[in-house]
């Protein structure tokens, strides 16, 4: 039997009992030996390795951005084969130290997941600008109440890496008379010229859009890439929309923008640490932040699909 670590108890239950059992089931006529998280948080370097001396791991498979998977974890657990990643994400993952020990890294890349996270980027974006949240909130509590909002159809939305989800983004801005401007490190000409879409720098999107969008990876490169200069460069009715990488944001120079009227809004669906807990941002109840916990490919089909892909990946690799 291989040992196979999964590092979150709610992984395969989200749907229901079924589901759950069917994967389970697709381990075991595999070969595989499930260890579940037995802690009550995500798991760390350590954790991980204390696991490991007990019953040595052929897998891991990685539920979360905050498990941490540094190179403390490829170096004592000599027997892992693959590291299985529920989602694209790998900054948490040290890449260069599982390649080192010849761990492969599986994501769930192949899955064609970018229309649903598109879906949430877009509601997010509506819910921000037309206060969707904040007339609910008030209604809730029989309070009358008709903020003035600002309009989405035929503003300027600037997106910052346009890959597939950057690309279902752009059909749904187009459905709404958009003018789509792109700032991206790997511009498709055809694309950008079938689509109508104008390729600007960094700093040219910034200042005209209306809405930034982001949906690039997160590394040394793009880390910090929304700060202080670029909340200064934004118009003071824009709205920035994070479905990507909470790191990709300077949190701190985020808080203080919106604090300072700086910029119109934010809508987020990912925090440097999840769960979250006091995130200063949440803690601040500002009515111009709509906020969402990581549910970007939450939907039923969505994780679904991701579930047994992850599993797929473990079972053809070990």
């Amino acid at each position: 039997m291989k040992n196979i670590l999964i590092t979150s108890k709610s992984f395969g239950s989200q749907l229901d009992r079924e589901h759950k059992e069917q994967l389970i089931q697709y381990f075991e006529e595999n070969d595989c030996h499930i260890i579940w998280n037995s802690t009550d948080h995500a798991m760390s370097a350590q954790d991980i390795i204390n696991v490991d001396a007990e019953q040595s791991l052929d897998a891991i498979v990685v539920y979360s951005s905050s498990d941490e998977m540094n190179h403390t974890v490829f170096e004592y657990c000599r027997n892992l084969k693959v590291v299985s990643r529920h989602g694209v994400g790998i900054e948490n993952i040290d890449a260069l130290a599982a390649k080192r020990a010849g761990v492969q890294i599986k994501t769930t890349t192949a899955m064609p997941g970018n229309e649903t996270v598109a879906d949430l980027a877009f509601a997010l974006l509506l819910s921000v600008a037309r206060k969707v949240t904040v007339i609910d909130a008030q209604l809730r509590q029989n309070h009358w109440h008709r903020p003035i909002s600002r309009d989405v159809w035929g503003k300027t939305l600037g997106i910052i890496g346009l890959g597939r989800i950057g690309k279902a983004v752009v059909k749904r801005a187009q459905g709404f008379g958009m003018n789509i401007l792109a700032y991206t490190g790997h511009p498709d000409k055809n694309y950008l010229k079938k689509n109508g879409i104008t390729l600007c720098t960094k700093e040219e999107l910034i200042a005209k859009a209306d809405f930034i969008t982001l949906h690039c990876t997160l590394n040394e490169e793009t880390r910090g890439l929304i700060g202080v200069k670029e909340f200064f460069l934004m118009k003071r009715t824009a709205y920035l929309i994070n479905t990507a990488r909470s790191g990709l944001v300077d949190q701190r120079a985020l808080l203080e923008a919106l604090k300072n009227d700086e910029i119109a809004g934010v809508a987020i669906d990912v925090f440097d640490i999840e769960p979250v807990v006091d995130d200063p941002l949440i803690k601040e109840n500002l009515e111009n932040v709509v906020a969402t916990a990581h549910v970007g490919s939450y939907t039923f089909d969505s994780i679904k699909r991701m579930d047994f892909l992850v599993a797929e990946n473990v079972v053809q690799t070990i």
